[in-house]
């Protein structure tokens, strides 16, 4: 549970809230594909007429495709979020208007709450809970909250419950998605757009937001995970939370979404409430990028989706990550692609920057890499100059603003970037809602900067503590059982063409390693012994003899860290020494 000394005073009092729309009967949407097909027609008609009349209009053209997807609602809208991610691809006013898509949701009855609720717990939810508030607390496309308290435990929670006949809703519009998106295979129309991607993504996504069973596991993954960076989430009651219901521990605090309201209708207000609270708007700015940063590099879980409505903010520079339904992860080469492609950025060589972002292309047309690459580096070179000029809007000195440049480069060479790289960025363009307000003029190179000296800190500690030192010799055992199962067969084929010219050379250099290798083996024997007798001496007194303490007493004192090198680069001798062994006895001499 979160520490009463975290609970912030209240910014927006309750009975000044909006209160959601509730009506007895929900509407059912019923799209046919002649209306969606002859929607899209009119609207790239329009389009045309205005380029043909020379009047074109991009930010006409996008908030007119962006109500097209608010008026088809449903899972519409969350295509139309997956669209936005395709900053490569579409023109930044588009993806822009698009990442503004929300689904005015109305709530529905309590009645309707109650028996899904009933029918997943299985249980009548007086006996369940007291004090349910039958006025839903917010309403969105997937969901509806309430608020009540566990009867057993008398402990505030909020109550998710997912929309009634949402999972037909959503599967009548994605089967009309997909027939949609063959027709355009079929006609081979935008095939750059990697149609196939886009449904996989959009049929994963369906998945997820029809089971909260994913919401929870996701959840309690990041409050294990987020603990070490003194980040709260909230609790997940499991034993009451189902596909349709999500019960987790309620939160008093403040909405980043009303912080920033509040900031831009009245700052003294805000400056009070700050003053009130310990708050520093700058640190907590850049202890969202930071965390960021640690989920993706570290611990390879991110939150996706950190729009102002998904943190709450606490006492004393803390906050809350709410809301885990949309979370992601990195394969470990692409992983290690976008930390050095950071990395570089941080450190001002933009010509390296170029080159790791190219590596996130997919699919990549015939084009002129290096010519790319060199309009990439002048892009990144232009951002750099923007992000430290004073006076300038947030979104071009910030993280997400160094993609926009160089995906408008893509988008102009039709490069598709890989979607875990897109769903990265998206997550920086949502956290840019809240961190623009509260550090506008923000340093991006100091913030990089920051998190590489406290990653490194982090490292170095992990790496000292015993678990840490066996994960380095797990490793290098990896490594070398890498190296026998995948390179060695094909070293083994080379090295057959010369099986009969060189065995009395092989013949040699067998007896030659077999003698270093038991050299090595007893160095390390006795390097072994020393580093014990400096180190844990409890563990070899009992055999401890007088002449052997009588040399190592000879031997200067070595720090731990460096032990552990030299144990491990004896280790790694060994282990070369014995493969090359094995290679000549069972090729070279037939054994």
């Amino acid at each position: 549970m979160l520490k009463k000394k975290y609970i912030p005073t209240p910014l927006i009092e309750k009975k000044k809230r909006k209160k959601v729309k509730v009506v007895e009967k929900l509407e059912t949407r019923r799209l046919s594909l002649y209306y969606i097909v002859w929607r899209f027609i009119l609207y790239f008609a329009e389009i045309l007429f205005r380029r043909f009349t020379r009047r074109p209009d991009i930010q006409k053209t996008a908030v007119q495709l962006r109500k097209i997807f608010e008026e088809f609602g449903g899972f519409w809208v969350k295509t139309g979020q997956i669209l936005a991610l395709r900053t490569d691809l579409l023109p930044e006013e588009v993806c822009d208007e698009l990442r503004k898509l929300q689904y005015e949701a109305v709530g529905f009855p309590f009645e309707v709450a109650r028996s899904i609720i009933e029918s997943e717990l299985g249980d009548s939810i007086d006996k369940i809970f007291d004090n349910f508030d039958e006025q839903p607390l917010a309403a969105a496309s997937i969901a509806q909250i309430y608020t009540a308290v566990l009867a057993k435990k008398q402990i505030p929670v909020v109550v998710k419950v997912m929309r009634p006949g949402l999972e037909k809703a959503f599967e009548r519009d994605l089967d009309l998605i997909r027939t949609l998106v063959k027709f355009l295979i079929s006609l081979n129309i935008a095939t750059y757009f990697c149609w196939g991607d886009f449904i996989d993504e959009l049929e994963r996504t369906f998945r997820e937001e029809l089971d909260f069973r994913y919401e929870a596991s996701n959840t309690c993954r990041m409050r294990d995970l987020l603990k070490t960076q003194k980040v709260y989430v909230p609790k997940i009651y499991q034993k009451y939370s189902q596909r349709r219901v999500l019960v987790m521990e309620y939160i008093e605090g403040v909405l980043m979404s009303d912080y920033v309201k509040t900031l831009t209708r009245d700052t003294a207000k805000v400056r009070e409430w700050e003053r009130e609270n310990n708050f520093d708007r700058r640190k907590v700015g850049e202890n969202l990028i930071l965390s960021l940063f640690q989920q993706i590099f570290e611990h390879n879980l991110y939150h996706a989706d950190l729009h102002p409505g998904n943190i709450i903010l606490l006492r004393n520079n803390r906050f809350v990550l709410i809301d885990h339904g949309s979370v992601g992860s990195l394969e470990g080469e692409l992983r290690a692609t976008y930390l050095n492609y950071i990395n570089a950025l941080g450190e001002g060589d933009f010509s390296k920057a170029a080159d790791y972002f190219c590596r996130f292309g997919v699919d990549i047309p015939k084009v002129n890499i290096p010519k790319i690459r060199s309009e990439m580096a002048r892009g990144f070179t232009t951002w750099s100059v923007k992000s430290q000029t004073k006076g300038l809007p947030y979104g071009e000195k910030s993280l997400g603003g160094a993609s926009k440049g160089v995906t408008d480069i893509a988008f102009i060479n039709q490069i598709p970037i890989n979607w875990s790289f897109l769903k990265i960025t998206r997550s920086l363009f949502a956290l840019d809602g809240s961190v623009q307000c509260l550090v506008p003029d923000i340093d991006t190179f100091e913030v990089i900067r920051n998190y590489q000296k406290q990653a490194k800190r982090r490292t170095l500690i992990k790496n000292l503590r015993p678990e840490g030192v066996l994960g380095f010799f797990n490793q290098i055992s990896d490594a070398v059982n890498q190296y026998n199962y995948l390179i060695l067969p094909e070293i083994r084929k080379r090295t057959m063409a010369y099986e009969l010219t060189v065995n009395p050379f092989a013949l040699s250099m067998v007896v030659i390693l077999r003698r270093l290798l038991f050299f090595v083996l007893i160095s390390e024997l006795g390097i072994f012994y020393t580093f014990l007798y400096q180190h844990h001496f409890g563990i070899i007194q009992p055999i401890n003899i007088k002449i052997i303490d009588e040399i190592i007493r000879q031997i200067p004192y070595i720090p731990y860290l460096e032990w552990l090198g030299i144990l491990a680069t004896v280790g790694l001798t060994f282990q070369v020494l014995l493969t090359c062994s094995v290679i000549l006895e069972r090729k070279e001499l037939n054994v």
